[in-house]
């Protein structure tokens, strides 16, 4: 049987974060593995302008049949899955380029907002099923992770078949540049919980 192909992105540091559990978690579940399918993991940088280039380049090279990415947000200790990536970059925080957009848009001529092709309410009770808790999301906010989602779901518009999601994820126990009163979330926690949605969406498409 064919293995699904699975992208797994995380992003590297940024800001005060020395470290970004979202790459803590894609280089994890990478090299442990999913069952029934073929994972490929690949870091992402925190760049309006560059982010989308190099995602683009990244489904050239693997060829995946699903796209999960991942990214950190501090403040919360659920994971977060998004629905909707809208069409418009606007940041507080320059990113690493040091790029500030102003409610720019991402594409010109582009849908004002995308929607994820998977079956996110039955992924989110996977995760919840595992004692992790887990919401929907319908903003994945206007910094490079909504970009990159974006970028992800017009990917899957040019090819059909391919799905996307992109996944929030808290900050982890113990990371060193979290702050004391940050909430956090066990790493094996976060762990278990992409290696659901993975299981599960490789279940889905045999």
């Amino acid at each position: 049987m064919k293995l699904l192909r699975i992208l797994l992105t995380g992003f590297e540091p940024f800001g005060k974060y020395k470290e970004n559990s979202s790459w803590a978690v894609a280089e994890k579940v990478a090299a442990c593995g999913v069952v029934g399918a073929e994972v490929m993991a690949k870091r992402l940088p925190v760049s309006f302008a560059g982010v989308g280039t190099t995602l683009r380049k990244a489904v050239e090279e693997c060829h995946p049949d699903v796209i999960i990415m991942l990214g950190q947000c501090a403040g919360v200790d659920y994971i977060k899955l998004e629905r909707i990536a809208i069409n418009m970059m606007d940041a507080t925080t320059p990113d690493n380029d040091g790029n500030l957009p102003d409610e720019e848009p991402i594409c010109a001529t582009g849908a004002a907002a995308l929607f994820t092709n998977t079956d996110i309410k039955d992924l989110r009770r996977v995760v919840e099923g595992q004692g992790i808790p887990a919401k929907v999301s319908n903003s994945a906010g206007l910094y490079v992770c909504n970009r990159t989602y974006y970028e992800a779901l017009r990917l899957c518009n040019e090819r059909p078949g391919m799905k996307a999601l992109f996944v929030h994820l808290p900050l982890y126990e113990g990371q060193p540049s979290a702050a004391e009163d940050q909430p956090t979330m066990p790493l094996d926690d976060m762990l278990k919980a992409v290696w659901g949605i993975t299981t599960c969406i490789c279940r889905r498409r045999k």
